[in-house]
């Protein structure tokens, strides 16, 4: 016959579940407000009565992740992982974390933990599932390809193993974005622009749906997801190495609506309406760059450069189309730009 558990043992030993679940709903909204601080306060509290709370732990990294704080992020997903080394998102996540042979362990295990779940996807045929998977499988494989065109590519066979990568993302899924976005960048850097002007379009094209899918409700339902912000802010930069500024201005213009406290991103703004020959908002695109570096004048000095150049050639197009230009400070200093970051 069972002991019976007095009922203030029970208590001490398993936290009230109300209790915790209120905890970490409060936790994720001040993750989410951007309130890291008052955050980790909540969840270090939750993590005492439960320390092997996987949800709490995962918000924890999250939270860390989002607030820079890249050191703690990693030893909070080396915990979870620790507990529970079968969820990939966790190796996936410590991937992007780190560099070079580390990221390409930990992005190889993250493969291994999809592929068993797609295996079982398989047995249950759930439809769904499987293209969810596979998809992230293809995503996967590209940050491997990813890393073998940056930390990795002085690595002898990299070009090799980069394009078996993009292989292994495509025979998983052709509905990556990132995977047409690694094979873009490859093909750029080989020189074949016809084919990486191909590669970017597709990746665009699927991160314009998915965006779509998203915000009407319809993704959550199929089991989507919007990309990431530094995904597409790389896809961005790709586009206007590429020349292709009526994409990126598309993409920018959401990235301006989801954060508009990166400089590098007004820049992007300033630049591509300069080529769409759009002088007069390029020219306030650029003094809200320039706003930036008031406040921080070290921040960024190579984008610094570049806005100065790109300064001067919105004023040479003014002259010559006859505008009056408002005569924005090249330099960190007082200009109207300031002041609409001080109102906003």
């Amino acid at each position: 016959q069972a002991l019976a558990i007095p009922a203030t043992m029970a208590l001490s030993i398993v936290p009230e579940t109300g209790e915790i679940d209120k905890m970490l709903a409060a936790a994720e909204k001040k993750v989410y407000e951007g309130d890291f601080k008052q955050a980790a306060g909540l969840l270090d509290q939750l993590l005492k009565k439960q320390p092997k709370h996987l949800d709490a732990l995962d918000l924890y990294a999250k939270g860390a992740m989002d607030a820079g704080m890249t050191p703690l992020a990693i030893k909070i997903l080396k915990k979870s992982i620790s507990i529970d080394p079968r969820t990939y998102h966790r190796w996936m996540n410590l991937g992007q974390l780190q560099g070079g042979l580390t990221a390409l362990k930990c992005y190889r295990q993250g493969i291994q933990c999809m592929e068993s779940e797609l295996s079982a996807f398989k047995i249950a045929s759930d439809q769904k599932q499987m293209r969810q998977i596979s998809t992230e499988i293809a995503s996967a494989y590209a940050s491997i390809a990813e890393l073998y065109v940056t930390d990795l590519c002085d690595e002898n066979g990299a070009e090799k193993e980069c394009e078996s990568a993009l292989k292994c993302a495509f025979k998983a899924s052709e509905e990556s974005a990132e995977a047409h976005y690694g094979a873009a960048n490859l093909r750029f850097i080989q020189g074949r622009k016809a084919e990486a002007k191909g590669h970017l379009g597709k990746s665009f094209e699927i991160i314009k749906k998915q965006a779509a899918e998203s915000h009407s409700g319809s993704s959550r339902d199929e089991g989507g997801y919007e990309h990431t912000y530094n995904f597409r802010l790389s896809v961005t930069e790709l586009c206007i190495e590429m020349g292709e500024f009526e994409a990126a201005s598309e993409l920018i213009d959401r990235l301006l609506e989801e954060d508009n406290r990166i400089s590098r991103v007004w820049y992007f703004a300033a630049l591509c309406s300069f080529k769409l020959d759009d002088v007069e908002s390029a020219e306030q695109y650029l003094e809200r760059t320039i706003s930036f570096f008031k406040k921080n004048p070290s921040e960024e000095p190579e984008l610094q450069g570049a806005c100065k150049e790109l300064h001067s050639a919105i004023q040479n197009a003014l002259k010559q189309t006859g505008n009056r230009s408002s005569e924005i400070a090249p330099n960190p200093t007082k200009s109207n730009g300031a002041a609409m970051m001080e109102d906003d």
